[in-house]
């Protein structure tokens, strides 16, 4: 019975400190910024990677990430990893996961190449303590080194995340409401706060903002009890009193938190609409042909979608047609897509 009660409280402190971490660092190669690479380490869109070629004798290659400071509580680096080898090729090559604190190294990962291929070719998450780091600044760095690049067919770093925790950590997760208003007329904007701190939460504010104005447009205080780990959504109301077209974003405010940079969200637009009637044509003219690149899925869509989304969103009534007609004249504004054509 002991051994089943231990067992239990065992599992339920892993659960809570798993659903509490916070990703303070968070490299996923789409736009890396601070890296040092040297010799065959590049960095392509997705991902870092050492490659073999060209083919180097007696090599000492590395890469570095941009300084960094590990928090007080420590914390956890998560590297999702693949390290492809050439068999018939390793002699005494090996690859390497240190910490440079300043002028001292520390090894936290040394696979010799002899010990054959590590992870998959999706990555495989390798997590790697930095607690004898605390309050340090430091910088991570992948090396390889050895007879040949020939040994390995190359080393991919897909993703590098610093995970830590907190006793109060709060997080703005989304933000939703309507995209287009009358002037005059009140919008609710819904706020998802999640409890990311190992403690409970009972009071913080949570304020609705505009890029286009200093001023707080509306706010609310949360008071009650916020488990770890729970999430929240509090309403917001804001009526505009004048006619443009905005960005909105909310902040936490709360005096505990101790880590502020996940305390904002973004990425709600809002249209104020004037007070005019007008007629818009939508002319459909792609040709039945994907050729634009949507930058919300990367996958290709016809020219007209991402326009056709747009003006939907702002509230924008429109006439949307395949054939433009004859006369014109009924039109404020006439919006045409073109597609590819061959011309003879």
């Amino acid at each position: 019975m002991k051994k089943l009660i231990y067992t239990l409280i065992a599992f339920l402190v892993l659960q809570s400190a798993a659903i509490s971490q916070t990703a303070i660092i968070s490299e996923d190669f789409s736009n890396p910024v601070g890296w040092e690479m040297e010799g065959n380490w590049v960095q392509e869109d997705g991902y870092l990677m050492l490659y073999y070629y060209p083919i180097v004798d007696d090599y000492d290659f590395s890469a570095y990430t941009d300084a960094f400071d590990v928090p007080a509580g420590g914390g956890e680096v998560v590297i999702s990893t693949f390290l492809d080898v050439y068999l018939s090729n390793v002699t005494d090559e090996h690859c390497i996961i240190s910490v440079v604190s300043g002028d001292a190294e520390t090894e936290l990962w040394n696979r010799p190449l002899t010990e054959g291929p590590f992870g998959d070719f999706q990555g495989t998450d390798l997590t790697l303590s930095l607690d004898d780091f605390s309050g340090q600044n430091i910088q991570l760095r992948f090396r390889s080194l050895g007879a040949s690049t020939s040994a390995l067919w190359g080393w991919f770093i897909f993703n590098v995340n610093l995970t830590t925790w907190f006793d109060h950590e709060l997080s703005a997760m989304q933000i939703n409401g309507p995209t287009h208003l009358e002037k005059s007329q009140e919008g609710i904007w819904e706020v998802k706060v999640k409890n990311q701190g190992l403690n409970e939460e009972t009071s913080f504010v949570v304020n609705l903002h505009s890029y286009k104005s200093t001023d707080v447009l509306a706010t609310t205080t949360f008071s009650g009890s916020l488990a770890s780990g729970e999430t929240t959504i509090l309403n917001l109301s804001y009526t505009p009193d004048r006619v443009h077209n905005t960005m909105l974003y909310a902040t936490i405010d709360a005096p505990t938190d101790e880590f502020m940079a996940n305390n904002i969200i973004t990425g709600s637009f809002l249209r104020v609409k004037p007070e005019a009637d007008y007629n818009v044509l939508f002319w459909n003219n792609d040709n039945g042909i994907e050729s634009v690149v949507s930058p919300e899925s990367g996958q290709l869509q016809q020219p007209h979608a991402g326009l056709k989304k747009a003006l939907q969103m702002s509230g924008v009534d429109f006439d949307f047609v395949y054939d433009l007609p004859e006369d014109l004249a009924a039109y404020d504004l006439v919006i045409i897509t073109m597609g590819n054509y061959c011309l003879s």
